[in-house]
């Protein structure tokens, strides 16, 4: 019972690295499924991580799309006309990807994310130095859209820029946080650096 319990669970993963496609009667085709890029954000906060793309259904004659998981170092300025403090935690972004061109992994696409963002501010400042600000800043967002363009180089490389813009819902400041002091509108622009396989 262990065994075919065993077996049952890995089956998914030897299909979440590859498909197979029939090109030809005879002829079997096994595409690349997963993308695995470094990539950095400008953005408030700033993401520097990682990010998997894992293609859904090749759809012949049809737009493409695949499914996204961005984890990310993240970092913060807060100033409150006091002085700047810098924040520092962690992005977790899942969302998909549409790809413009029929038939196509490349070029030109959308996506939009659901993300979750929580990053810590702890340090002295003032004259003296002994003055101590802490506090948590964290947020959600649903409307978190992109737009960019994949560019293959060769066969298992892509470097893919977009920019994109993120709607914050903050979570009540905690500590000395204020959010009135951070924008929940902002501008994103980005670049991601893959492989695939």
């Amino acid at each position: 019972m262990k065994r075919i319990l065993l077996l049952v669970l890995l089956l998914p993963a030897f299909n979440y690295a590859q498909e197979k496609q029939e090109s030809t009667p005879g002829t079997v085709v096994t595409e690349p499924k997963l993308t695995l890029s470094f990539y950095s954000i400008s953005s408030d906060p700033a993401q520097f991580g990682l990010s998997a793309e894992y293609k859904s259904k090749h759809l012949s004659g049809n737009r493409n799309s695949s499914y996204l998981l961005n984890i990310s170092a993240a970092a913060l300025d807060y100033n409150n006309n006091i002085a700047n403090f810098n924040g520092f935690g962690v992005v977790v972004d899942l969302g998909s990807r549409t790809y413009v061109k029929k038939g196509k992994w490349n070029g030109f696409y959308a996506e939009n994310f659901i993300s979750y963002g929580n990053l810590e501010f702890s340090s002295f400042f003032g004259e003296s130095g002994t003055t101590y600000f802490e506090g948590t800043y964290s947020y959600w967002s649903i409307i978190n859209p992109n737009v960019g363009y994949k560019f293959m180089i060769g066969e298992n490389f892509c470097i893919d820029p977009s920019i994109g813009a993120n709607w914050k819902w903050e979570v009540k400041g905690k500590g000395d946080i204020d959010n009135k002091n951070i924008n929940n509108l902002v501008i994103r622009a980005g670049v991601k650096i893959g492989f695939i396989f």
